[in-house]
């Protein structure tokens, strides 16, 4: 049999998620012991797993996951999980320490809230709950939890008291989430619930940075957002139709095309 310590980053995940199940819980010295491979290999391992939503992070390890925790937001996250945690990482790159954002709410944008841990002294404006929590643990940021009714759907705040709220703050950058996506049809959402938000969200920043995975691009949904030029930056993920990649291009949009696998983030390997 191959030695653990060789096989491939999938493979050992697949390992350590059914130490877990088995097992109920799992520290992550002990997977450095059965495994063979550095503290920093098990801390990403155990970050891609979380992310997945495979198992829940605990101090020093990992627990497993029962049914009575899965929410809608958990079930979301595993459709294209490894694209939505490749989004997250490599936009996590364009944060830098100090700055003011604002996250929209979303399973991507909660990919990257995740990602931004290593970050300093952030200031953070979001409409979803569970962004909040993960950003509370970042050294030193400010979070800003906007008013309005959260969603079930998304855990992310509506209304006017959330547009209101936005209204009033301006930020270097907004990272937006979407339904769908399409140079013709520009940025549109299936009903009119957050439309004001993501169109006040727009409005706040200097920079707008798309989130989306290659499935949200060439369709459209019922209610329009805003054109594709509101938007500066997109970053997705392999897989988008090389058509709508190049007519986005075409508008002057940077495209980011975000690597799957967690381990090559080197930002040579990414088109753009």
């Amino acid at each position: 049999m191959e030695p653990l310590r060789r096989r491939i980053p999938a493979d050992r995940q697949r390992v350590i998620a059914s130490i877990v199940r088995q097992s109920g819980s799992v520290r992550g010295s002990e997977l450095v012991d059965i495994l063979g491979v550095t503290d920093e290999t098990i801390r990403r391992d155990l970050l891609q797993l979380a992310l997945s939503g495979a198992v829940r992070r605990s101090r020093g390890g990992a627990v497993a996951i029962s049914p009575l925790d899965e929410s809608n937001t958990d079930l979301r996250l595993r459709e294209h999980a490894a694209e939505k945690i490749a989004i997250g990482t490599r936009a996590a790159d364009l944060v830098e320490d100090g700055s003011r954002i604002i996250l929209d709410s979303g399973t991507t944008t909660l990919c990257l809230a995740r990602a931004l841990r290593q970050k300093r002294n952030l200031t953070v404006v979001t409409t979803a709950v569970t962004h909040a929590v993960e950003l509370m643990g970042i050294a030193g940021a400010t979070v800003v939890m906007t008013g309005g009714v959260i969603r079930p759907a998304t855990y992310g705040a509506s209304g006017q008291l959330a547009v209101a709220t936005i209204r009033e703050v301006h930020v270097e950058q907004v990272f937006l989430a979407i339904h769908s996506v399409s140079v013709k049809g520009g940025l549109t959402y299936p009903s009119f619930e957050e439309v004001e938000v993501k169109r006040a969200m727009i409005g706040a920043a200097r920079r707008v940075i798309l989130l989306a995975d290659h499935s949200k691009f060439g369709r459209e949904a019922f209610v329009k957002v805003a054109p594709m030029l509101a938007v500066h930056t997109i970053v997705t993920t392999p897989g988008i139709d090389p058509a709508e990649a190049d007519a986005i291009r075409e508008l002057g949009i940077e495209l980011i095309v975000a690597p799957l696998a967690i381990e090559s983030t080197d930002a040579s390997s990414v088109t753009t």
